[in-house]
């Protein structure tokens, strides 16, 4: 397989991975003003004015939201590994590295949608119901943007298998 091809694939899905991790691990999900001041929350933590703690009642649909972001990010590593394993070694036996790859985006895509839906749809009334007024915020948008970019790493390798196989 061409080199070239390999590299765009190792960078979306480097790019992708690393968006996904920045949401997994911040607590910027949903913020809102109170009027005992400033709170803003994540998967694992919440935050009223600066005093974060971790979130003691856990619903199924967190615990739901929890597992796909994890497995995604399991998935999304494992796709980094084969293409990075790729540049070292592009056949393991008789397969092409970039299948495993392509199939590990897909599914790292997958999780990731399954958990943004899911909390999109589970924290949608809360941000605008709640005592103050709130929004989504910025590791709401990182997980939403790893979802189509893993996909499009998905394409673009298996354009990339499929260049080595001819």
């Amino acid at each position: 397989m061409m080199v070239s091809l390999r590299i765009p694939c190792t960078a979306l899905a480097l790019l992708s991975l690393l968006l996904l991790l920045a949401a997994l691990g911040t607590d910027h999900w949903r913020v809102r003003t109170t009027l005992l001041g400033s709170c803003h929350e994540g998967l694992w933590k919440s935050c009223l004015n600066s005093v974060c703690e971790q979130i003691s009642s856990v619903s199924v649909s967190l615990k739901v939201i929890r597992a796909f972001i994890l497995l995604g990010a399991i998935m999304g590593s494992l796709s980094c590994f084969t293409l990075f394993a790729s540049f070292l070694r592009p056949q393991l036996s008789f397969m092409s590295l970039t299948l495993p790859s392509f199939l590990s985006s897909y599914g790292a895509g997958l999780c990731a949608l399954i958990a943004m839906a899911v909390y999109t749809r589970e924290f949608a009334a809360a941000v605008n119901v709640t005592e103050g007024q709130g929004t989504f915020s910025w590791s709401f948008g990182l997980g939403w943007a790893s979802f189509p970019l893993f996909l499009i790493t998905g394409v673009v390798t298996l354009a990339a298998h499929r260049s080595s196989q001819n």
